[in-house]
């Protein structure tokens, strides 16, 4: 199995700060990292974690899947049936990749058993779930950023000592101000926005919206 990576060099760090060796029974072959898929040649999966940052890649990530590739894309906010037929989807959210266990959604019963190999091979467990905006620890995530937001709004207390409390008192490995800059104002807000559409308790708070939009 060869796999290749369209990212960028924090999101490759990322992935590989996760110290797990491979099994001597590993099927991955060899792994390349690379900034765009219209480098591809002949590799059995494609992991693009640029995706959702740079749409010009859509062109070259289906033309590998026409020649027989698997396409898994990093797409929070779009679903499956926004996507072309066959592609899957990762969570790559900054701060998720060096996790032991990798949400991912879509995707044919043949695929996901490549790319579950795959996962398992790299030392992570893959948790296949409903393909749904957001997956579940960002959407869950999101909530809680934009529930602090809300409190901040109204006078509750400081963002440090928001961000002081739910470490100590929840044992978070984040505050949700810090977990908000780590992640990506824009990332919150648009999945967020997405989520209201149905469901009008996910509005995003307005400083929030404020804080992203003069990113």
């Amino acid at each position: 199995m060869t796999v290749a990576w369209i990212a960028r060099d924090e999101q490759k760090q990322e992935w590989c700060s996760f110290q797990q060796p491979l099994s001597e029974q590993s099927a991955i072959v060899s792994e390349t990292w690379l900034t765009h898929p219209a480098s591809l040649s002949g590799q059995t999966i494609c992991m693009d974690l640029s995706f959702e940052e740079q749409p010009g890649h859509l062109a070259s990530l289906e033309k590998f899947q026409q020649q027989g590739g698997i396409v898994v894309v990093a797409a929070t906010v779009k679903t499956c049936m926004d996507l072309p037929a066959g592609f899957m989807r990762i969570n790559a959210w900054p701060g998720f990749l060096n996790k032991p266990c990798v949400e991912l959604a879509g995707g044919t019963q043949t695929a996901q058993e490549q790319v579950a190999l795959f996962i398992i091979n790299s030392g992570r467990t893959p948790d296949w779930v409903t393909d749904q905006a957001g997956f579940i620890a960002p959407r869950v995530i999101a909530c809680m950023i934009n529930e602090a937001y809300l409190a901040l709004q109204e006078g509750v207390s400081t963002k440090d000592q928001i961000d002081l409390a739910m470490q100590l008192g929840t044992n978070y490995p984040l505050g949700p101000f810090a977990w908000a800059d780590k992640i990506g104002k824009k990332k919150i807000v648009a999945l967020l926005t997405a989520l209201s559409n149905e469901f009008p308790r996910y509005k995003p708070a307005a400083t929030l919206c404020e804080e992203a939009n003069s990113l």
